[in-house]
């Protein structure tokens, strides 16, 4: 097999964004848009990151690149 060919994985394709509490890295909610994830239930009392396509932003970078996207 080269490294061109493709692996098909069987079930469902996973979420796009993934909302973290930073502080103990669980998993709080998946969502498939970018209205979804702002609004996810905030604490103020916690820390979050938010996973897009596996790179790990703070809330407020995540607001920048929402606004770049459109």
């Amino acid at each position: 097999m080269s490294g061109r060919d493709e692996l098909k994985v069987p079930g469902k394709k996973g979420k796009r964004f993934r909302v973290w509490r930073a502080d103990i890295y669980k998993l709080e909610g998946e969502y498939d848009t970018v209205d979804e994830v702002k609004a996810h239930r905030w604490r103020l009392d916690r820390r979050y990151k938010i996973e897009v396509d596996r790179k790990f932003m703070t809330r407020n970078e995540f607001d920048e690149w929402a606004k770049s996207q459109k």
